[in-house]
Order: C-alpha cells, then structure tokens, then sequence
C-alpha cells in the first residue's frame, strides 16, 4: 500500500500557509521605507550628539553661531563641505548650514528626496543655532499630509512644538503642519 497525502489533507495545508501569509504580508509592507526613515533619524541623531558640538565650538567666535561655518551639499552636483564632516545619506537633496542662524526659532536647512526615501512627502531637517551656552539643535520633520509639503530652506517655524509633536512653518505667508520625528 502507498503512503500519500489525501486531496483534504492538501487542501488543508495550503489553507494554512494562506493564512500564515495574510497574517505576515502587512508586517512586511512599509519596511523599506521604515528603515529609510531611520537612516533619516540616524543622521539627525549624528548632527545633534557629534556635529553639532562640533561645529559649535567651532563657531565659538562668533557666539556659537553656526550659519558662519558656510557648511552645505547640494545632491545635483555632487558637491560641498558636509562630506568632510560624515557620510551623506542619498536621500538627501540639499543642506545648507547657513540658514541656521536664529536663536529663537528652527529654520529649514535640510530636504529629503521623497522619491529616494519611497514617501508620499519630503522630509525636512530643521535647526536653531547655538548660543555661547547652548549647542545648536537639529529636528527631523515630515508634512502631516501631502497637502501640506510646500517647504523651502529658510522658512522658519511659527508657533512651539504642541502636544500632539506639529509644529507649524511659514512659507510664502501660509503656515503649514509638521510633524517632528525626531529632535
């Protein structure tokens, strides 16, 4: 006699790895773009515990005011300062350390690529500068919806970080929603 699965037996396997699959798919969708966005964080992370400082004692001189370092990069051709300093993540598009001149409010000196990152908006990196006490301080911001990606370096914040982690940035006389992702 021959040893063999039966029809029902089959039926009922393939049953299984179908639900096993349903279950598991959606935990897979998005990864990608989840770990661009941490490659994201990272980079912020890096400008606020190890750049930051840096460019700060080094802008000493002038009340620890970074924008004086003439810091940038710019993805199209390839070229500026900020390679010197770390590793640039090809999601970024432009960086200029310049426009982080105010001590009161963020001001955008940074753009992600959407397209690179796989994300329905730009991601923005958003600085205020250093004091003779107090290092400068980078943040990672996202539109809260599509409607809302219409920043430009130099466009400042207009209203304080709220309780639900939107701050608000001016463009062109319109504020638009941000969501900070990280600080």
């Amino acid at each position: 006699m021959k040893k063999a699965f039966t029809m029902i037996e089959l039926i009922f396997v393939i049953v299984i790895l179908g639900i096993l699959a349903a279950v598991a798919l959606p935990k897979f969708i998005g990864v990608a773009q989840q770990a661009r966005e941490g490659n994201l964080k990272s980079f912020v992370g890096t400008l606020n515990r190890t750049l930051g400082p840096s460019w700060w004692s080094q802008a000493m001189p002038s009340d620890g005011n970074v924008s004086v370092l003439g810091i940038d990069y710019n993805a199209t051709t390839n070229s500026g300062s900020l390679s010197r300093y770390t590793d640039i993540p090809k999601e970024l598009s432009e960086f200029n350390l310049s426009y982080c001149d105010d001590k009161t409010n963020y001001k955008i000196i940074a753009k992600f690529d959407k397209d690179k990152i796989g994300s329905e908006v730009n991601y923005y990196i958003a600085c205020k500068t250093g004091t003779p006490s107090e290092a400068p301080k980078f943040m990672l911001i996202k539109p809260t919806t599509t409607n809302q990606d219409h920043l430009d370096l130099n466009d400042a914040n207009t209203s304080a970080i709220a309780s639900d982690n939107t701050i608000k940035f001016k463009h062109s006389g319109t504020e638009y929603n941000q969501t900070v992702v990280q600080q």
